[in-house]
């Protein structure tokens, strides 16, 4: 296979924090669906999650926001920063507060499969270009723009997607 190169799929390791069994077993069911997913740990609470994730970060959490004891938001504020969250929750109420917290998606129960993949795929191109090597020439770049004090694009969320936009096609 000359001239052709085989990209090596990238695994993420995530957990489950939910206090109904049910929907942590069908969590559990679709992350093992899910070939880029390893499910390290599943938990009933946030408050048994802690002290695990804190000793064994994960770079995915699927986490409910109603729960006993600490909620979900809670938790997530106490969390690593290089973990990514995508609630699953049954409660509309809480997704404005969900991006205040960073998190990837917000998936309302009862979850489908489809929903559940395309936050997965959004975590995955999320850690993709996390993780993407940086070229030389893009580096001199970068550098330029910042020698000249600005930068040449910008991110928005719109649509539960971030899109890139160059400042130089914003009109006003």
């Amino acid at each position: 296979m000359s001239g052709t190169s085989i990209q090596q799929i990238m695994t993420l390791t995530c957990a489950i924090i939910d206090d109904e069994p049910l929907a942590i077993s069908l969590l559990e069911s679709y992350v093992n669906k899910t070939p880029f997913l390893r499910l390290t740990a599943k938990f009933n609470s946030a408050l048994e999650a802690l002290p695990v994730l804190s000793a064994q970060p994960v770079e995915l959490l699927f986490l409910d926001i109603q729960m006993p004891e600490l909620s979900g938001m809670e938790f997530s504020r106490i969390l690593e920063a290089d973990t990514r969250i995508i609630f699953t929750t049954a409660f509309d109420q809480y997704a404005v507060d969900s991006y205040r917290v960073n998190a990837l998606d917000y998936l309302l129960k009862p979850i489908s499969y489809p929903d559940f993949l395309a936050s997965a795929n959004k975590a995955l191109r999320w850690y993709e270009l996390l993780r993407k090597p940086v070229s030389s020439e893009e580096k001199e770049e970068s550098a330029s723009i910042a020698e000249r004090g600005g930068m040449e694009s910008i991110f928005v969320k719109s649509e539960y997607k971030l899109l890139q936009i160059e400042l130089r096609k914003i009109l006003y």
